[in-house]
């Protein structure tokens, strides 16, 4: 009788919510039945491998996403998941076991972080661009090939489904938290993609990446999406957002326990860490957005602008 009053209770309050986490049940109901019965391949056609990583509890929460990656109207050439728990290596969960029949490549690395989307294949010397997607969404049909139309039209830029738009303040990047949700498909130097809802990376920014080395570890060892637009601004590279809006997709129940968002985002872990990794000819560039402006920045230091010891690793925007 409780839960019944409960149900009442909230169809009364916020019936457009109680629908959407009913939805939310039952697609994560038709997954898992997916992921026990299917024998359909996780690869395609698609010419982009897809990198995830996971850790810690979401490791057992992984595969839903993995399932909606699969289940796309175009599937990535390849689907690697990179883990860096030993134990979870040894012995995966059963359901991604199972994926592994079916095609997914689950890889070892060292903690990187949530930079092991991006550096670990990086290194490989790939020859095929990146998708890097995020653990804890749910993505729809469509996802994978609205990135790749996009890149098609423009392969030279970073491709994003959600993004930022970076404020000033005169000739200064304003703080993280004036930044503003990106409202236009234009490249701009000014834009950068966050990875939650999915980012196509071209070949020479993989390059770039493989080139610049860990320096991540120590500038911007928790925001994995401000390391790689330092890279790219630095190596002439632009961004740009495949829609109009931010792409919003929902989050795994369960999922959101042990994210860094309290700390880049609240506490203003982002502002240190892009002050680390962008410095002022990289600023200039920004503040410019010369359409014709390209090529490689001079190096400098990465390490000048740092503010105290780097924290450790992990997961999350």
């Amino acid at each position: 009788m409780y839960k019944f009053d409960r149900l009442v209770a909230d169809l009364r309050r916020d019936p457009v919510d109680l629908a959407q986490r009913a939805a939310i049940r039952l697609r994560l109901a038709a997954l898992r039945s997916t992921n026990r019965f299917s024998r359909r391949s996780v690869a395609g056609s698609g010419a982009v491998v897809v990198n995830l990583t996971s850790f810690d509890h979401r490791i057992d929460l992984v595969f839903y996403a993995l399932e909606t990656i699969a289940a796309g109207r175009v599937r990535p050439r390849r689907l690697i998941l990179w883990l860096d728990d030993t134990a979870a290596l040894a012995h995966p969960p059963a359901a991604l076991r199972r994926l592994q029949r079916r095609g997914l490549e689950i890889r070892s690395c060292p903690n990187f972080g949530p930079h092991k989307k991006q550096y670990p294949y990086a290194l490989t010397g790939p020859t095929l661009p990146l998708v890097a997607a995020d653990d804890d969404v749910l993505y729809p049909r469509g996802w994978l090939a609205e990135l790749l139309e996009a890149a098609a039209r423009h392969p030279r830029d970073v491709t994003g489904q959600r993004a930022h738009t970076i404020t000033f303040d005169g000739d200064r990047v304003a703080p993280y938290a004036r930044w503003v949700a990106a409202r236009s498909t234009a490249a701009s130097f000014r834009t950068l993609c966050t990875g939650v809802s999915g980012i196509y990376y071209p070949l020479s920014l993989l390059a770039a990446l493989r080139g610049e080395g860990d320096a991540f570890l120590r500038v911007a060892p928790r925001a994995d999406d401000l390391w790689v637009y330092a890279v790219a601004v630095r190596h002439g590279i632009r961004a740009r957002q495949v829609g109009e809006r931010q792409a919003e997709y929902p989050a795994i129940p369960g999922s959101q326990r042990g994210t860094l968002y309290r700390q880049n985002v609240t506490e203003g872990g982002n502002d240190e860490q892009f002050a680390a990794c962008v410095g002022e000819r990289e600023r200039e560039r920004m503040l410019r957005d010369d359409p014709s402006d390209s090529g490689v920045l001079p190096t400098v230091p990465l390490v000048q602008n740092v503010q105290g010891p780097a924290a450790a690793p992990g997961g999350g925007e």
